[in-house]
Formats: C-alpha cells, structure tokens, sequence
C-alpha cells in the first residue's frame, strides 16, 4: 500500500458523509493494527487530533465515526510509551472518558474503556482526569455487567469483557493513598468482589489486581475488602484462595497477590497458615513458568516475605534460592535471550534479584544459601546493569548480604563491590543512588577497611554532596551513611568528613524538616564528639554556645529518638574536660531537662540522663569534682537519683548505684 492511499484517508476523515469517514477509519485502523512503522507514519501525518475532534460535538457525529475513532486510538495506544505520549499531548484522554458513560452505545464505551485501559498502562500516564466529572462513578457502574442491559448471550459476554476492562482501569490509577479513598468511596469494593464470582476468568483476574491495588500498605481497606460478602455471602479471602487453585497460571498470580496485599495489610492474620502453605508455594511454582507470569512472580513474593522471619525461613526450605538465582545467572544481557523470549529479561532479572534481597535481609540461613548459590559475582556485575531497575535492585541485594560481617569481609570484597558500588552513588537515577547510600551505611559500619577505600574512591565528597539533595530519601541515607562513617574513626577522618559536609550544613541538617534526617545528623555529631581532642574540635569549629543551643532547643523535642541522640551528645561531651563539662554546667535548661528525663517512661532515655549525670560529676582533678558534684545535688540530682534506686529496669539501677556512690564521696 503506497503513501499516497494512507494520506488519502486522512482526506477522506474530513469528509461531511460518515459512511466515507467509516471506511477511511477501518483503512487505518487495518493497516496500523499490529504495525508499528504504519503506526508511526499516521501520527506522522498528524491523524491523532483528527481522530480527537470527533468526540468534540456527539450530536453531530455519527456513532460508527465515534467507535471506529476510538479503536483507532486504542490501537495507537497499544503501540508503546511514546505513542501514548502523543496521545495525551493532543488530550485524547478527557474525550475518551466521556465515552464511558452508561448512556453511551455499549460498543463505543467498549473500544473507548480498552484505549484507556493501554493508555494508563503508561507509568508516566496523569492520573487525575479519571477522579473528575463523573468518570469515577462511570468505571464503578461498568464493573456490573447487568449496567449495560445485555439482552443475549453475546451481549453479556461482550458486557463482562467491559467489567475487565473497567476493573484493569482502577488497578491502574489507584497508585496513591488519596486515590485509593476516593475509588473505595465510589464503591468499587462490593462491585470487585461481585466480579470474583462472576464466573469469567479475565474478568476476575482484574477485579482480584484491583482489589490489591486498593489495599495496598492500607490496613484499613484490607479489612473493609475482606469484610465485604459477595452476593452468596461468601468470604472474599475464601473465593481467592479457592482462585488460587486453579489451573491458569495468571489466576494463581493475581490471587496469590491480592492474598500478598491483604496479608502485608494485616488484614488477614487468621489465615497466616494459609499464606505459608498456599500463597508462598504457589509463588514460588510460578517462577517455572513462563513469560509475564514468571517475570511478576518473583516481585510479588519479595513483597510477601519482606520484614517476616518466618516467611524468609520458609521460602529458604522452599527451594526458592536456585531458582531466582538461576535467572540472576541466567538471564541473558542479549536481546534475543532464550531464556524468556516473551517476557522482558532485564525486569525479571530485578525481580529476582529483589527476591533474593527480601529472603537474605533477615536470616543468616538466607544469606548463605544465596552465597552458596555462587552468584555473588553475578550481583556484584549487575551493579553495572544497563537498566536502572536492575542495578537498584543488585544494590539492594548486596545490602541485604552485607548485613553478615563474615560475607562482607570474604565474598562481597573479593568480588569487587567497591568500585561498582561508589560508581552507583553517581548514578543518574536517584533511586540507584538512595539504595547505593544504604548499602555504604552497612558497609561502612561492619568493615572498617572500606572507610579507607571510600576516602580514596572520593566516597565522602559524593556522599557530603547527595546529603544536600532535595530527595527526602537520598538525603537521609546519605547523612546515616555519613554518621555510621564517623563512628569509631581518628580524628583525620572525621575532619576529612566535615571538610566535604561543613558545620554549617550540618546544622541545616539538625533543622531539616524531616525528623528521621534530625535525629541522624544529631548522631553524627555525637559521634564526631566522641573523644576529648573531637569535642574541643567540635567546639572550636561549631562554637561552644552554638553546640550548647542545639543541645537546649532539642532537648524539649517530642520524639525519643531525638531525645536519645541529644543525651547520648550531652554523655560525650561530658567525657571531655574540665572545660566542656563547664559548658554544660552553664546551662540551668540543660541540666533541668536531664533531670526531668530521669523520670521517663523508657528506660533507655532513664538510663541515659543517669549516665550523663554520672560523666558530668566524675573528673580526673579531684580539686574540681566536689564543686560540680555540690552544684548537682543543689539542682535536685542526689535526691532524684535516690529515688530511683527500686527502678524496674536493671540497666538504670546499675547506673543509680553509681551515681550514688558520686555523691556518696563528697
């Protein structure tokens, strides 16, 4: 078919006679179908606005234009990211929307719910115009087949075909928590849970990855889905556990993901031995199977095990391992990969490598079974990877590993993680780079001869740079892995940390307005004043009535662990001389506030305060101590610490007796 015939039907669009225009659409339509160059030639030719301009004015369009149009669409849709790209940009979305409605000709809402459905498919697809107008009540009514009125068996099946469509829609745009409350609000629930029992598989593989979508990390809508009985009465967790048993590979998936979700939502604790007898074998099953199925599988039960002892332990007995090892091994960089000729090789090779972070993050046994799976040198590569997922996700499973000393010191360093590792601090996507800092902050704490090789790498420079980011989580992970650096280093060290981060953006950090980003700065600077020659260094580089004022205004926060990193910098400052014990006794608020905290509910902050009490009265000159320790008891110190001697908790009796024995002296 030459170019003159295609640019031809888009003159014929344009006619006034829509049995014309009905025959250029399926002209285009039949040649773009499945064609991506004929695809390319036609948004070329600029047929996309033209296509959106007969939604403008339903009155005086015919209904054939109006469907054909909106199958063209689809079509054009199903052609990747970039042509949904065009899509939106020439706003295809909002009129395909509007043919949704119930009012509207059931092959229209058909052709126009399946565009939409390829559209939102696109990670970078907006969201929003489905919570506006009335589309949100449209996509609930469509999720009943009896909406549409189907008067024969064809209908029905066409009107079900609908309900799938609608029900994959709402999977795909319930990304936020705010989106979530408004879906659940229009009542998706019982029209999803209806849909489980209709009888049609597709149509209940998309009501099952809705209804995980909607209670996802939301313990609230977790209940209120398994509250919800379908039309027979029948426990939704029930139906998906039957669903999980059957025989189509994708149905055992989506149940076994849904049943994920509930479960991480703690939704379903009840069925706990459920979850380990059925959903996790099921999952791991599916890692034999092929294509999409087998790509998702190993995402899904990462999700499942993540945070559970038990659940790592059993996916370890499960044999798990070898399998998702084999993929990382496996699964070939070349396009043309063997290994899953219908799926995407680069995704399942992320999933299986975060599969392998989840069931090595907790347990020793997890770690050496993916050791003596021999991939270790395989993650480490994968660090390298050409697609971000998979370098983030090969980061993150070099974390979980590092959390074994012994694997750290032996196969992780003898595979080479340095470089690769410092390299990812630099990547281009700041989803590498958060995890490439949470790994440092293991390593750096558990092998101390990897603070040299970051020194030489120039680690400290990037990590000091990626802790003034915008993002709340690199710059998180930055400043932890920054503070874990400083921790039991010389004095040099610490200095060459401070040259890169500098006092003062340190203090915006102890201001930061996350809370989590307060509290590990303010270690970071208990552990840069840890020794006598550090505190004076703090001191004379922070200034003495700077530190004294952090000290002050943090000590009236309301979170403990705030608290904590405060009094544990007051305890080392404590330990200094003469001088910056001074600095403490100079400050009335201080001292009021550490005795206050002695009467704290926990008794990691009891014992603390009683620890700083005890640093701030002991010295080496015994010309100075009776002066301090007098001041103390004056202040109320002896007759708190008195009585706190029948405390509850071992740790700070032990630390009464001596402080007691202190004043007992004097």
């Amino acid at each position: 078919m030459n170019s003159n015939k295609h640019a031809q039907a888009l003159v014929e669009l344009d006619s006034p006679d829509p049995v014309i225009r009905v025959k250029a659409l399926r002209f285009i339509k039949n040649n773009i179908i499945g064609n991506k160059t004929k695809k390319d030639l036609y948004i070329s030719l600029d047929v996309i606005p033209k296509l959106v301009s007969f939604f403008k004015n339903k009155e005086t369009i015919d209904p054939q234009v109006q469907i054909q149009a909106a199958i063209v669409l689809g079509s054009f849709a199903y052609g990747g990211e970039s042509n949904v790209t065009e899509l939106i940009k020439h706003d295809a979305v909002k009129p395909l929307l509007g043919c949704i409605s119930i009012k509207n000709d059931p092959r229209l809402i058909e052709a126009a719910a399946r565009a939409l459905k390829a559209i939102y498919k696109c990670p970078t697809a907006d969201k929003n115009d489905i919570f506006q107008d009335t589309h949100l009540r449209d996509l609930i009514t469509l999720l009943n087949p009896d909406s549409l009125n189907p008067k024969t068996d064809r209908e029905k099946i066409a009107t079900i075909h609908t309900s799938e469509l609608a029900a994959t829609i709402i999977a795909r745009c319930c990304e936020t928590n705010e989106q979530q409350i408004q879906i659940a609000n229009a009542g998706a629930f019982p029209a999803l849970v209806k849909l489980l029992v209709c009888g049609f598989s597709k149509a209940q593989e998309a009501a099952l990855d809705a209804l995980a979508y909607l209670c996802r990390e939301n313990a609230e809508y977790g209940k209120a889905i398994v509250e919800t009985k379908s039309e027979a009465n029948d426990s939704p967790v029930k139906i998906m556990l039957n669903l999980i048993r059957d025989k189509s590979p994708t149905m055992q998936l989506v149940s076994a993901k849904c049943l994920t979700h509930l479960s991480r939502a703690n939704a379903i604790m009840e069925y706990s031995n459920d979850i380990i007898l059925i959903v996790l074998p099921t999952l791991v099953k599916l890692l034999d199977e092929k294509g999409p199925v087998r790509e998702e599988a190993p995402q899904v039960l990462a999700y499942l095990i993540c945070d559970n002892e038990e659940l790592q332990k059993a996916a370890c007995d499960s044999g798990a391992v070898l399998k998702l090892a084999d993929f990382v091994t496996h699964v070939g960089d070349q396009d043309n990969s063997y290994y899953d000729p219908l799926g995407d090789s680069d995704k399942l090779k992320e999933n299986a490598l975060m599969a392998l972070a989840a069931i090595s993050s907790l347990t020793e046994d997890g770690r050496k079974l993916v050791v003596d799976a021999k991939i270790v040198p395989h993650i480490v590569k994968a660090m390298s990877h050409r697609s971000y997922g998979v370098r983030a996700a090969a980061c993150q499973c070099t974390r979980s590993l590092s959390r074994s000393v012994n694997i750290l010191r032996t196969n992780l360093v003898d595979a080479g993680i340095a470089t690769p590792l410092f390299k990812l601090l630099s990547d281009e996507s700041t989803d590498v780079q958060t995890v490439a800092c949470a790994t440092v902050c293991n390593i750096v704490l558990e092998f101390s001869p990897m603070k040299k090789i970051i020194i030489e790498h120039g680690g400290i420079e990037k990590l000091a740079e990626l802790a003034r980011s915008s993002d709340n989580t690199l710059r998180l992970n930055a400043i932890w892995a920054l503070k874990n650096f400083v921790y039991d280093v010389e004095s040099d060290a610490k200095d060459s940390v401070m040259k890169a981060l500098t006092y003062s953006t340190l203090e915006k950090l102890i201001e930061d307005q996350e809370i989590d980003i307060q509290e590990k700065a303010l270690n970071l600077l208990r552990n840069l004043a840890s020794r006598p020659n550090d505190i004076e260094d703090v001191f004379k580089e922070l200034g003495e009535n700077q530190l004294m004022d952090i000290i002050e205004s943090k000590l009236s926060c309301w979170n403990e662990e705030i608290i904590k990193q405060i009094l544990y910098l007051i305890n080392n400052v404590a330990t200094g001389s003469d001088n910056h014990k001074k600095a403490i006794m100079s400050r009335p608020n201080i001292l009021s506030q550490i005795k206050n905290y002695m009467s704290h509910k926990n008794p990691d902050i009891r014992v603390i305060a009683v620890w700083c009490l005890i640093n701030l009265a002991w010295t080496e000159d015994k010309h100075n101590s009776p002066g301090r320790v007098r001041e103390l008891r004056q202040l109320g110190f002896e007759e708190m610490v008195k009585s706190m001697t029948n405390d509850e908790d071992l740790d700070v009796r032990e630390k009464v007796k001596t402080a007691l024995s202190q004043f007992s002296q004097v």
